[in-house]
């Protein structure tokens, strides 16, 4: 016996989903029929949705019930308070019922245990009693067989969109997509927005229907007013005759054109005034109750070719204008008046064309793509075209009741050839007469007409949750006045959020001003198109966003992908693909990389802002992205605000079409410089690298923080001065510590080097070198640092291709050489982060160098960011740690001296003390020889040390000459001394001293370096220092940094020193002065700093 093939999955889930609507249908229905009975009465399946084609009269099936309830919400079923809890599952049922109608092979069985709760839940709201057991019954059997599912495959890397910190909702929530946006019909509807096709009755419902065409249309200001002279002029009460509507491509035409079909077939379809959404207000304005059955003409000039019959019928042909309109508004009747002309295909003139109105009125004229129809036409058939138009309108203003509208173009891309344009001229001048000005949508109304047409309305639930949100980002946006645009804080754009909402308004600014620039984006029609595709994507992936903000657009989304590409240049397909959102895309390999932006898809997410805000321009400099402008596209509340900028910086240096200049970001399809640099990177040798390396170690070695001398990447380790001074020796590259290597490390091998030997003989003062190495799994990372900056400056000096540069290039480029001359920085000193210096061997030690008497001691240093110099950073440390000792106290100084001083001797020189210390590893290292002067004159000055000076000892005698105690300095003469035991002196020779080997100045001065002369010492020292130094506006912080490791650490170090920095910043415009923006952002920062007001301000030059 064969065993049974085990059932698909999902077809399996797709079967239960289609149970679990079956029995909702069965819930569902009567409460529907109930809710609508109540509000329309016996009548009540006439203003039900349905699917296009469906019976007005037949039984609702469970899409209609569905769409239904989402269509009528506001003014029937809102009032549930329990259905309106579970709306939110009302669509995801729509959601459900799509998804089988259009199976396609595959439903997961995640997707099903959705659909199934969102059906139970919706079932339980409307009291389905048994209804609900059943599709809790499939809820469960489709729970329990996904426990052997295999785990669903997970969603690309970066491509699911990070939650946002606090209690805002996410939009998915509080505002339902339309049904057809849900079920992705909606490129399908806007197709089928043809006025041809929607006078025939084809199309969706959206578009065929009169109550469901005007709830998905927002009334602007310029269709209001044409409606409203429409209504005027069928009711006979005045109103335009003529109206021409022009615009740019996608400007609104067809749209307004659809309304007055509809506004005029409303009665003969059964509809009153208060039916359709937003009509009664503009019955009211025109001063009309009802209106009577209105006679209707359309004529659509791209329906069907100019050599083709306009209407056959019982073997007669309709193939002129004059003779189509006249048999639409009259029958054969009015056809057979102007029968002649008909044949003739001539004009027959308004004298003959009133008649015809008048026995049609109220009646109105469509006229739509006429200039597309002109320019198929020649010779004398074109003339008579022309000539019957202008007769037309003529007519129409002669007849009350008679209103003709047309639709003319603006832009190339509808007039096509120059027939095109010859007749578009003509026509302009024939409506030009007559007509009335109409107004496209325009500002805020586009906000309502996109969201409108995309999103139904809100309950009164969802209003304050929307405005709890917008409250949210308002804040965001005060909180932080500079790293916000200026307008974000005025109160109008709080009404742009609360009309765009749940989309930011950020999004339709730029498709009303970027994208508009576009010879083949339709104004409205193409946003809607991609927005319907986005919502789409957002709303299957479970966005969790407060609001559609231009970061968050799906370009990973093919459908989004095709959409927004359409009307681009073609060379951004790869780039949007391979470089801002994709699996692959630089943006996921540096998120990747960087768990932090990975957290909040910064790259990802300010790579679509730049692109969305800069495609449209082609690359143009005046296009590009502002860092306010990108947190603006970016930044949520909870969001770190500097993150984004952070990421495209990253993402500009890696990017081969990202442009950057100054806080200014672009994406153009002309490849940047980055890729050149790449390539002649790889062609830069290690040597090459260390030797630029070497050559920022010297630059280091400048700023010696505390120490008295640097030696930074010697060619010669052995050739170290040997001083008692501490030295730092910054090693080279090739001299990496590797702690893993022991002995072996290089660090240690040339650390023993330089200690062991001082030319061609033997070092004496190992105790004051200390050095640092660079650790081995940093070098590669400043290597590859080097060699791009090496790139990059051989790029700028290239003369031959300086020539063939762009201005945006060599901008680039330029601006490429700094940050990686920083980035160079940056990571060389991120990679010297090893402090070795020499220390006594432990017992047993057989370490290299124990039988010298040393061995290297390593400690490892952190240098956050690379923001401090090497010098200063390892300063810090080691007399954080004391490895060295910049001052020490008599105790400290005696204590160290009892092990090597011997118990014998009752007197030290001075030199041979100085000797020790620089000499024996075992020692304390001190910074120099004035440390150890200090202390010393400490340690005589406390009177409870056995301890004195004495300028000499004589051998013969067996006395000290020019014995002291008490307050002394150690100058020439008692610096080449001796510190005698105190009971080697008798007190009647000890004299107490203050100041009798110095100066009489108070001891309160800091020590000159031990290899100054006595001339220099003997001269006043200075008490005071200044310096003016300008410095570069885009490398202040930089400059500002040196300066304080260069000079002003030194300058604190003297006892009793004081330092005041005072910056003088002084901004001078061009000659349109500053804009407001700019002056307020700059004092709102200047009180955020809490500078006084007195020191700074705008002024207006001469």
């Amino acid at each position: 016996m064969s065993r049974r093939k085990p059932e698909n999955p999902a077809f399996a889930a797709k079967g239960r989903v289609e149970r679990g609507l079956e029995a909702l249908r069965v819930t569902l229905g009567a409460y529907v029929e109930r809710k609508m009975k109540k509000r329309y009465g016996g009548r009540w399946r006439q203003y039900a949705s349905r699917a296009g084609g469906g019976r007005p009269d037949g039984d609702l099936d469970v899409y209609a019930q569905l769409k239904t309830v989402l269509d009528h919400w506001r003014e029937i079923f809102s009032d549930d308070s329990r259905l309106r809890k579970a709306r939110s599952y009302v669509s995801l049922a729509m959601d459900a019922r799509n998804s089988a109608a259009h199976f396609a092979g595959r439903m997961s069985a995640r997707e099903a245990i959705r659909y199934l709760d969102a059906m139970r839940e919706l079932a339980l709201a409307v009291g389905g009693g048994a209804q609900v057991k059943i599709i809790g019954s499939l809820y469960d059997e489709q729970l329990a067989e996904a426990g052997g599912e295999r785990a669903a495959e997970p969603r690309l890397p970066g491509l699911d969109e990070p939650r946002v910190a606090g209690p805002l909702r996410p939009w998915r929530e509080v505002c339902q997509p339309h049904p057809d946006v849900l079920s992705a019909r909606f490129s399908d509807a806007e197709f089928a927005a043809n006025l041809a096709l929607v006078d025939q009755g084809v199309g969706s419902e959206e578009y065929v229907d009169p109550a469901a065409f005007f709830r998905i249309t927002y009334a602007t200001e310029g269709l209001t007013r044409v409606l409203t002279s429409t209504l005027e002029r069928l009711a006979g009460k005045g109103g335009d005759p003529v109206i021409g509507l022009q615009t740019n491509f996608g400007g609104g035409k067809t749209h307004t054109m659809l309304a007055l079909h509809h506004l005029a077939r409303a009665s003969e379809a059964g509809y009153r005034p208060e039916d359709l959404a937003g009509m009664a207000r503009v019955f009211e304005a025109a001063g009309v109750g009802t209106l009577d059955r209105v006679r209707r003409a359309v004529f659509v000039g791209t329906h069907k070719g100019a050599a083709e019959a306009m209407h056959i019928e019982d073997g007669r042909e309709i193939r002129t204008l004059w003779g189509y309109l006249a048999w639409r508004l009259g029958g054969w009747e009015a056809l057979d008046r102007i029968a002649d002309s008909e044949v003739a295909r001539t004009n027959p003139g308004s004298e003959r064309m009133i008649p015809i109105l008048r026995g049609a009125a109220p009646c109105i004229i469509l006229l739509d793509e006429v200039v597309a129809f002109a320019r198929q036409l020649r010779g004398l058939e074109y003339d008579a075209f022309h000539a019957f138009i202008q007769s037309l309108t003529e007519a129409a203003a002669a007849v009350d009741g008679a209103v003709v509208v047309g639709s003319l173009p603006e832009s190339g891309t509808e007039v096509g050839d120059e027939q095109g344009m010859h007749a578009l001229r003509r026509l302009e001048k024939i409506f030009g007469r007559v007509q009335s000005a109409w107004m496209p949508a325009s500002g805020i109304e586009t906000f309502e007409i996109v969201r409108r047409r995309l999103f139904q309305p809100l309950d009164p639930a969802g209003e304050k949750v929307r405005d709890g949100t917008i409250r949210a980002f308002r804040k965001l946006y005060r909180d932080n006045p500079a790293d916000f645009p200026a307008e974000v804080r005025e109160r109008g754009y709080a009404e742009e959020m609360r009309r765009a909402y749940p989309l930011h308004p950020e999004i339709l600014r730029r498709f009303s001003g970027d994208w508009s620039v576009l010879e083949k984006f339709q104004r409205t029609r193409g946003v809607l198109k991609i927005m319907a595709d986005v919502v789409y994507s957002l709303w299957r992936g479970e966005s969790p966003a407060p609001l559609i903000t231009p970061a968050m657009l799906p370009f990973h989304d093919t459908k989004v992908r095709t959409a927004l590409l359409e009307p681009l240049d073609r060379a951004f397909g790869p780039i949007l693909q391979s470089e801002v959102d994709g699996e692959q895309a630089h943006t996921a390999r540096i998120e990747a990389r960087r768990p932090r932006f990975l957290k909040t898809r910064a790259a990802t997410r300010s790579a679509r802002s730049v692109f969305f805000a800069t495609a449209p321009h082609a690359g143009v400099r005046r296009g590009g992205l502002t860092g306010s402008e990108l947190r603006l596209a970016c930044a949520q509340p909870g969001d770190q605000i500097a993150i984004f900028a952070e990421a495209l910086e990253e993402l500009a240096r890696r990017s081969a079409h990202l442009y950057r200049d100054g806080d200014s970001y672009w994406y153009s399809p002309q490849p940047t410089l980055n890729k050149l640099a790449a390539d002649r990177a790889r062609d830069v040798s290690e040597r090459a690298a260390d030797a630029r390396i070497i050559e920022v170690l010297r630059d280091e070695q400048r700023s010696r923080a505390g120490f008295p001398r640097v030696h930074a990447a010697p060619d010669n380790l052995t050739d170290i001065e040997d001083r008692r001074a501490t030295a730092l020796v910054i090693l080279p590259p090739s001299a990496y510590h590797d702690a893993g290597a022991g002995a072996e490390s290089p660090a240690v091998v040339a650390a023993h080097e330089a200690l062991e030997r001082r030319g061609s003989g033997q070092r004496s003062y190992r105790n004051a070198l200390v050095f640092v190495a660079p650790d081995a799994s940093n070098i590669d990372a400043a290597r590859q640092n080097a060699r791009r900056e090496r790139a990059w400056q051989s790029i700028l000096k290239d003369a031959d291709l300086r020539d063939n540069l762009t201005r945006a290039q060599t901008g680039d480029a330029k601006g490429q050489a700094e940050r990686s001359r920083e980035a160079l920085l940056r990571s060389i000193r991120q990679a010297w982060v090893h402090v070795l210096h020499p220390g006594p061997p432990d017992a047993g030690d057989d370490a290299p160098g124990t039988q010298r008497g040393f061995v290297i001691r390593s400690t490892r240093l952190i240098n956050r960011g690379g923001a401090k110099g090497i010098p200063k950073v390892v300063w810090d440390k080691i007399t954080g740690d004391g490895t060295v000792v910049a001052e020490m106290g008599p105790q400290n100084l005696a204590r160290s001296l009892a092990p090597v001083w011997p118990a014998d001797r009752s007197h030290v020189p001075i030199e041979t003390i100085r000797d020790w210390f620089a000499s024996y590893v075992y020692m304390p290292r001190l910074r120099d020889d004035a440390t150890l002067d200090r202390a010393l004159e400490r340690l005589v000055k406390d009177l409870a040390e056995p301890y004195v000076f004495a300028a000499a000892f004589d051998e013969d005698t067996g006395t000290y000459d020019g014995a002291v105690e008490g307050i002394v300095r150690v100058t020439d003469g008692l610096g080449s001394g001796l510190l005698v035991r105190r009971e080697a002196v008798p007190p009647t020779v000890r004299e107490p001293k203050q100041g009798e080997y110095g100066s009489d100045e108070a001891h309160d001065r800091d020590e000159t370096e031990p290899d100054e002369t006595a001339e220099e010492r003997t001269e006043s020292p200075p008490t005071r220092f200044f310096a003016n130094i300008p410095v570069e506006p885009d490398r202040a912080g930089l400059a500002v940094a040196r300066i304080m490791d260069a000079l002003l650490v030194e300058l604190t170090r003297s006892p009793g020193s004081s330092v005041r920095v005072i910056l003088d910043l002084e901004g001078h415009a061009g000659d349109n002065g500053y804009p407001n923006d700019v002056v307020e952002v700059v004092k709102a920062n200047a009180r955020d700093l809490k500078i006084d007001e007195n020191t700074y301000g705008f002024e207006v030059g001469s």
